[in-house]
């Protein structure tokens, strides 16, 4: 009897992971499938604005949107993590604890409206943004807005319902579109910047709310609200150190060069981040969520872990020695020749990030899967601790120095992180590592083949094209990226075996 309590124990667990698996490995197609459209738009308006507005315009939005995103990380508190990885007795519970989050974070991101209000100027000068800190004040309408899209953002997540998304995304992607460009090309400069991301927040916040099975109500328990900041506290603290480390090149190039040499550094990022993030945007809240929920399941842990890490660098470790391979044109191609200064900045950021994607930012996951907010937290302070005296300095000299220091020092921020892992965590370092060489070995003979290519004169067309064959080819001779292309090829139509 116990041996077939224990079978049936045994089923039932592996079913529930059969089960979680499929939920997963669904919700990973639908976040990638909204990503490819949300990030196919986003370019486009990006490029429309790059070839209307001026660098300074950006470099404007750049320090406002850096302001806001403070605000909105304080109000938010770490909940949004709180809502996905606690384990409620029913939905009745959850729901209770997302409407204590959402008025907590009403009631935050008003008082910080109104300390922006009335500290505009001041802060407007501290960001290196004089005489601007109306277009603080008005950008902050999006702080209570986001209080509630946040929220149900978390709920949808929590339930892998990223199907239900794709719509809500695309939507709110189309805003900027039809609002940004027609009021850039009307003259209104970096407002057409604000009033187009303000515009894309109450339509997604709209949406959510009526998708959602959840709505606002007025039910508030401050035990309930004690209990969730128990919680979230060293989440808030890591959400602080991540936002201050992202944020703090922006502070420096504002502070000590100008709007122009900020637009360039932002935009510059900002795309390279679009890109890459159609894969990295739609897999890492699949990533979380799935982790979350194998906390207890160590090997089920690390094999989720593996298996998108290995997909996801198989595209970005690539796509990220391409773009530096290809600089100069990609960034003529997407942002115009008045943007050739941000090249070297463009090529440096994405061949970084074809590091710090599949490695950094998945390590990152895990601390905050396992419950280990504070490693995290730790992590962003010993690498700021080096990265800001060290940017500062570039930035002192000249660009183009901000720009190789900057990105370079993306690699310490690596090497911090797979030291706590392996000695903190006790991850298989060594086994993420193993699988992902063949990857960058097959990018580096890419990379090669690409710059013999340049080197003898080759079209850019036919170089890329060149490029894709050799790393395809490469791939194929490593027996683990061979079965990811295989399984990758067998999902296109007519391709499967009947």
């Amino acid at each position: 009897g116990l041996t077939l309590a224990l079978r049936m124990t045994t089923d039932d667990c592996r079913k529930m992971t059969d089960e979680l698996s499929e939920k997963a490995s669904s919700a990973t197609k639908w976040s990638l499938v909204t990503e490819a459209a949300v990030k196919l738009v986003a370019p486009l308006t990006q490029i429309a604005l790059a070839h209307i507005l001026a660098p300074e315009a950006f470099g404007v939005v750049a320090t406002v949107t850096m302001v806001t995103s403070f605000a909105d990380m304080l109000s938010d508190a770490g909940f949004q993590k709180y809502l996905i990885q606690h384990e409620f007795k029913d939905k009745r519970s959850l729901f209770r604890s997302a409407n204590v989050a959402f008025l907590t974070n009403l009631f935050v991101s008003l008082v910080l409206w109104a300390l922006v209000g009335a500290l505009n100027e001041p802060l407007a000068a501290l960001v290196g943004s004089d005489g601007l800190g109306i277009v603080l004040v008005v950008a902050c309408i999006s702080l209570p807005v986001t209080a509630l899209s946040s929220i149900q953002l978390a709920l949808f997540h929590r339930t892998f319902a990223f199907k239900e998304l794709f719509a809500v995304r695309v939507v709110v992607a189309l805003v900027p579109l039809v609002v940004t460009v027609p009021l850039a090309l009307f003259g209104l400069d970096f407002w057409s910047l604000v009033i187009g991301a303000i515009a894309g927040n109450f339509v997604n916040a709209t949406v959510l709310t009526v998708k959602s099975d959840w709505k606002p109500s007025f039910f508030y328990s401050l035990a309930e609200l004690k209990e969730m900041i128990s919680f979230s506290a060293w989440t808030l603290l890591e959400q602080f150190s991540i936002w201050l480390t992202a944020w703090m090149g922006t502070f420096i190039v504002g502070s000590l060069l100008s709007s122009y040499y900020l637009g360039l550094y932002k935009t510059s990022i900002s795309m390279v981040n679009t890109g890459m993030g159609i894969i990295t945007s739609a897999t890492t809240p699949v990533l979380f969520a799935e982790l979350s929920r194998r906390q207890s399941d160590e090997r089920a842990f690390q094999d989720a872990f593996f298996r998108m890490q290995e997909k996801v660098a198989l595209f970005v470790v690539p796509l990220g020695f391409g773009i530096f391979l290809y600089r100069d044109f990609v960034t003529c191609l997407v942002l115009g020749p008045q943007w050739s200064e941000a090249s070297m900045m463009f090529g440096l950021w994405a061949l970084s990030g074809a590091v710090v994607i599949p490695i950094g930012y998945y390590a990152s996951e895990v601390f905050r899967a396992k419950g280990r907010p504070r490693l995290s937290f730790a992590s962003q302070v010993a690498y700021l601790l080096i990265m800001a005296p060290a940017t500062y300095y570039a930035a002192t000299l000249d660009f183009a120095s901000f720009a190789i220091c900057s990105s370079t020092l993306r690699l310490v921020a690596i090497a911090i992180d797979v030291s706590i892992l392996k000695f903190f965590i006790r991850f298989p370092v060594g086994r993420m590592l193993a699988k992902l060489a063949p990857i960058f070995l097959c990018s580096v003979a890419m990379f090669v083949a690409g710059a013999f290519a340049l080197r003898i004169g080759m079209p850019v067309f036919l170089g890329i094209i060149a490029c894709v064959i050799v790393y395809a080819l490469c791939c194929w001779c490593f027996p683990s990226t061979r079965v990811m292309l295989t399984g990758l090829f067998a999902k296109f139509p007519g391709k499967r075996r009947k």
